[in-house]
């Protein structure tokens, strides 16, 4: 049990870290930006929440007449309502980048605010889903000391250490994948107020693209609590798909940027 707590407690900090290295090899490339961006984009993330999970509870009630039944079963309005809440999310998030970039092209020269709007993706990418990395870190820490109070940590003392790391990965590897693809989403954002307004929606559904698919793909192969593992799923075949899917889209969004961060000119 103490090693179990180990992996989880060593995969939560991880979780909290990863998305360091690609931002880091980012900023490198990149024209310098404005670092009160990056805080920007944070505090976008945490208004932007939480009208969209006000929408997202409202159509929940109004759509799932059963009150008993709240979670996701692999019906098919759990497909509608999962793409619906993508959408809100990723819509209220890219309309408050677009309100801060518009307000920057006022103080800042128009090339610019391609740089401005990477750091409001890494804003962005890196508060979100953050307190996941922290229940992890909290749930490791708990196992080690052998507490198995609860129903979480009786499964996760009681899968077998492999499958243990299996499901963990995934969880990892979403932190750095959600990233780069915050951060490309940004970088449209800027393009859809200097080049053409079409960009933002695009933004928007590029973002939304990436949250639901995996969920999609993860119901539609039986997961009742698509990629959680701290809320009961560990099947290995997800977690084969949702490792897959996070290094492909990783690596789509980091190669995108690297080409649209090259056609910026070189750091000053």
């Amino acid at each position: 049990m103490f090693f179990h707590g180990l992996v989880v407690a060593a995969s939560g900090f991880l979780f909290i870290f990863s998305p360091g290295l690609p931002m880091s090899l980012l900023i490198r490339r990149s024209p310098t930006f404005d670092r009160s961006s990056l805080y920007w984009g944070i505090g976008v993330w945490v208004i932007a929440l939480l009208p969209s999970l006000f929408l997202q509870s409202l159509l929940r009630q109004l759509v799932q007449i059963d009150q008993a039944s709240r979670g996701l079963s692999g019906q098919p309005v759990d497909y509608g309502l999962t793409l619906a809440a993508a959408l809100l999310t990723s819509l209220f998030v890219a309309g408050g980048m677009y309100v801060i970039l518009r307000r920057n092209r006022q103080h800042v020269p128009p090339d610019r605010l391609y740089p401005n709007g990477l750091a409001l993706g890494f804003g962005v990418g890196l508060i979100a889903q953050v307190f996941t990395g922290l229940s992890l870190v909290g749930a490791g820490f708990r196992l080690m000391f052998g507490d198995t109070s609860t129903a979480t940590l009786a499964s996760l003392a009681q899968i077998d250490l492999l499958s243990l790391i299996a499901g963990l990965l995934p969880l990892i590897l979403f932190r750095p994948a959600l990233l780069v693809v915050s951060a490309a989403r940004g970088v449209l954002v800027a393009r859809a107020i200097l080049e053409r307004p079409a960009f933002f929606w695009l933004a928007v559904l590029v973002e939304a693209v990436f949250v639901w698919a995996i969920l999609a793909l993860q119901l539609a192969l039986g997961g009742e609590n698509a990629g959680q593992l701290l809320a009961g799923d560990s099947n290995p075949l997800i977690s084969v798909v949702t490792t897959a899917y996070y290094l492909l889209a990783f690596g789509l969004a980091y190669r995108w940027l690297l080409t649209q961060i090259a056609g910026w000119g070189p750091r000053p």
